[in-house]
């Protein structure tokens, strides 16, 4: 890629123009999107508060997705980004705009958004709720806990999906048994995604519910990388012979998953040596 599809030699005008082009996930919008991320200007600040102004949700959407990481790796005016998508929460109705707003919150990891993002969480469109998901989910407040808890049980697969994320690795630090409950409840999904968060999650808790799950999971004819994480997290003796079995085995596997299986074996090792 030039550098001058990296957008560093566009204005930000030009920029702007360009991240309102094509549809949701037009990557030319995207690469100018981010280029105003690194850009992280004043300019660009005032820019982005417009489009939440506008009257095309599809610009309010690229003004929440600008402000929600404006800076890049070092936030930019993140008060002022904070306020006004809080302020854009409180008034938006339509749900793919609620959406790019509490994604862009979680970003910001903006505590001021806790009761306006638990309201959210009610929203009866599952798009909306997908957004107040992504906010909750970096909040340490216990309160956003109980809200994921209970989108964790949401009816639309994405909102469980990420509630699940959210409760089983975002909030490790936590450990209640109301969260073991949620994550165990989702060990009877048939999502193997959602299951395999689950299971990760109530297995570095050290849940007793986790070991037959995890057991079954490396018996199996096509493991996957989130049983070897959920052994390595419960650290049951009894899985060290299964993964010496998957190791031996002539199943072919990527390089990932094998260099995974040698760490968490290796981490049993040293268990036993120790």
């Amino acid at each position: 890629m030039s550098h001058l599809d990296d957008g560093e030699e566009r204005s930000t005008e030009a920029l702007i123009q360009a991240s309102l082009e094509g549809d949701e996930d037009d990557e030319r919008a995207w690469a100018a999107i981010r280029a105003l991320h690194r850009r992280g200007t004043r300019d660009v600040l005032d820019a982005a508060l417009q489009l939440l102004g506008a009257r095309s949700a599809k610009a309010r959407e690229r003004g929440a997705a600008i402000l929600g990481q404006l800076g890049g790796g070092t936030p930019a005016f993140p008060a002022e980004c904070g306020e006004a998508l809080l302020d854009q929460l409180r008034r938006e109705r339509e749900p793919a705009v609620l959406l790019a707003v509490g994604v862009a919150l979680g970003h910001l990891r903006e505590p001021r958004a806790l009761s306006e993002l638990i309201h959210l969480a009610s929203h009866p469109i599952a798009e909306a709720r997908y957004g107040a998901v992504h906010g909750l989910a970096v909040l340490e407040a216990p309160e956003a806990v109980d809200a994921l808890i209970r989108l964790s049980a949401d009816e639309d697969r994405d909102v469980r999906d990420w509630a699940t994320f959210g409760l089983a690795s975002l909030r490790e630090d936590v450990d209640t048994p109301q969260l073991r409950d949620a994550l165990a409840a989702r060990l009877g999904e048939e999502d193997a995604e959602i299951f395999g968060e689950a299971l990760v999650g109530l297995a570095a808790r050290k849940d007793p519910r986790a070991v037959e799950p995890v057991r079954a999971a490396l018996s199996g004819s096509q493991v996957m990388v989130y049983a070897l994480e959920a052994a390595a997290s419960s650290g049951d003796p009894s899985f060290y012979p299964l993964l010496l079995a998957i190791r031996a085995s002539q199943a072919p596997a990527d390089s990932y998953f094998l260099s995974v299986l040698d760490d968490v074996i290796s981490q049993f090792e040293q268990r036993v040596l120790a």
